[in-house]
Formats: C-alpha cells, structure tokens, sequence
C-alpha cells in the first residue's frame, strides 16, 4: 500500500513523477531482505559496510534495495 501511495500521490508525484523508490536495511535483518526479494520483487542495489552507528556505538553494515515503478505495478497489479 505504501508504494502504491507514493508513486501514485499527486502531490509527491508533481512536478516530476517518482520513476524509483529506494530504501535500505540491516544487514541483519534478514526476514525484511526475503519479503523485499521473493515477496515485493525489490533488487539488492548495494552493501554498504559501517554504514551507521546505532545507539550501542557498534558500527552497522546496510543492504540497499529498489523497485521502479515499472517492476511494481507488473508485478503487483
């Protein structure tokens, strides 16, 4: 429902419409990877090591993923 918003919002779609939607995760988080590939059709972009500091001061490691707006629709409509 979220992508479907907002590559469809007429505002966040003016003046130029959202062609790309990305986002990342912890390299952790595995359960998010599998719904982003096998469930959504989402592409692994890159992997970005020490990427960020959570609040422990540990350094984490993001995966980053992309739909187009192209890839969602036919998949999902």
């Amino acid at each position: 429902m979220l992508f479907d918003f907002l590559f469809t919002d007429k505002e966040i779609n003016s003046p130029h419409e959202l062609e790309r939607i990305v986002w990342d995760t912890m390299l952790e988080n595995t359960r998010a990877q599998h719904v982003y590939e096998n469930k959504i059709g989402a592409k692994k972009t890159k992997i970005v090591e020490n990427s960020w500091q959570d609040q422990t001061g540990t350094w984490r490691t993001a995966i980053y993923y992309e739909i187009t707006r192209e890839t969602f629709y036919s998949l999902h409509f």
